[in-house]
């Protein structure tokens, strides 16, 4: 058995990290008009470097939908689109449009945001894949956001992680000041992640 695994009795509940490292006391969830739906593959829940769950902690309007389970297909109904509510999907995919003010102009809200989370590899495949997912307007960052998300190997140093994307979108979608505080948890959790898995690993 790891060390890591061996700790798992005292980690916190609800933030997922060792107990002496807990940040749940810095946790402020925004209400948003804007729905997120994440779309998670199902080996991603368990992880501490994933960052979806810490979007349902921050974020009153965000749920996660898990796919890869044969016992439990992802299906788009379950997402529950509305008819006046525009479903956009977060991917730097071939035609994706940038999200920014022409954007905004071009596409009124109000929105919902779709996005894939897993590994980069994991996540390439989900638009493809699920049933009605291409038919879903397809938005992406600015090439100019840099990520700063350090908890896996082989991070694309062009990518960000599924939080830090939700974030950025929300920037435009809502306001900088719900980006700001959402990075800024962001941030306590990188940090908080890291120094328990320094503890560990020494």
């Amino acid at each position: 058995m790891s060390k890591r695994r061996s700790t798992h009795g005292k980690r916190c509940p609800r933030c997922r990290i060792n107990i002496g490292l807990c940040f749940c006391n810095q946790i402020v969830e925004h209400i948003t008009n804007t729905r997120i739906s994440i779309i998670m593959h199902h080996r991603e829940e368990h992880l501490t470097s994933n960052t979806a769950k810490l979007a349902t902690m921050t974020l009153s309007n965000a749920t996660i939908y898990p796919r890869g389970l044969p016992e439990a297909p992802f299906s788009l109904s379950l997402l529950n689109l509305e008819p006046n509510v525009l479903p956009i999907y977060l991917f730097p995919d071939d035609g994706a449009v940038v999200l920014d003010q022409h954007f905004l102009d071009t596409h009124p809200g109000p929105y919902h945001l779709i996005v894939p989370d897993g590994t980069w590899s994991q996540t390439m495949k989900v638009r493809r894949r699920e049933p009605g997912l291409s038919e879903i307007l397809c938005v992406k960052l600015s090439d100019e956001i840099k990520g700063e998300y350090k908890l896996r190997r082989g991070v694309r140093e062009d990518g960000v992680c599924t939080f830090e994307a939700i974030a950025y979108a929300l920037e435009i979608l809502e306001n900088k000041e719900v980006a700001d505080d959402l990075l800024r948890q962001f941030r306590i959790m990188n940090n908080r992640v890291a120094k328990s898995r320094s503890a560990f690993d020494n």
